[in-house]
């Protein structure tokens, strides 16, 4: 948090280093998780205790359905994907 701080008080830029990346055609929204009573851990693993983020989870669309399929969420396509 003191390197993050110390950026933003200097004006710099935070040199993020991306981990996950979903195609442009997806819509995922972090906001519509949260509001279904998603945890963070449960697609990032325990952030909290680390020191640098790293990909734990797999985020292909089979695990997306897996996931949408065991806590009864809508899985039809154009609820995900942008229509092409």
């Amino acid at each position: 948090i003191q390197k993050l701080a110390a950026l933003a008080k200097s004006g710099n830029p935070i040199p993020w280093v991306r981990v996950y990346k979903i195609p442009d055609w997806v819509d995922f929204s972090h906001k519509a998780h949260l509001d279904a009573g998603a945890k963070c851990e449960n697609c990032h693993g325990q952030v909290a205790q680390r020191d640098a983020i790293y990909k734990e989870v797999e985020t292909s669309m089979a695990a997306c359905m897996d996931c949408h399929r065991q806590h009864n969420a809508r899985v039809e396509c154009n609820f995900c994907h942008d229509e092409r």
